[in-house]
């Protein structure tokens, strides 16, 4: 597991800790971490359907927000839960750029079993920092 969940944040919702050594693979841990809190078994998504997109803009934290928060929107606008297959994350002259890759399928009850289901990614107490080359993210999911 490539998170953690942070106690006294907040008592309804669910907060996380992510650690990674690179942005990508931070972005990457974080979306595992908002599918596994959603799913019993994220192994159970089969790559059947592709998206592609991107973000950029100059804060990082919110770039970070949105980004989760596009897969509650794939999720509850087009019936859909994705995993990530490829993030590129680039910063030039303080612009940050997040080229993604997703795969995923239709939502099936009968093989994709929720453990609760989380309506948003919020930005109480959201957090993205790096520190000694590790960067870290604290997210809070409405659920």
């Amino acid at each position: 597991m490539n998170y953690e969940l942070i106690e006294n944040i907040t008592s309804a919702d669910i907060a996380i800790r992510v650690k990674a050594p690179s942005l990508g693979l931070l972005f990457n841990y974080a979306v595992a971490a908002l599918m596994s809190e959603m799913l019993e078994d994220i192994n159970s998504i089969k790559p059947e359907i592709i998206k592609n997109g991107s973000l950029s803009g100059e804060d990082l934290p919110l770039l970070y927000f949105e980004f989760l928060n596009e897969f509650i929107f794939f999720k509850d606008a087009e019936n859909l839960l994705l995993l990530p297959v490829n993030i590129e994350v680039s910063c030039t002259e303080g612009l940050y750029t997040f080229s993604y890759i997703l795969a995923g399928e239709k939502i099936d009850k009968t093989l994709h079993k929720f453990r609760v289901d989380i309506k948003a990614v919020t930005l109480h107490e959201l957090k993205l920092y790096e520190t000694g080359g590790i960067f870290i993210a604290e997210t809070v999911f409405d659920a």
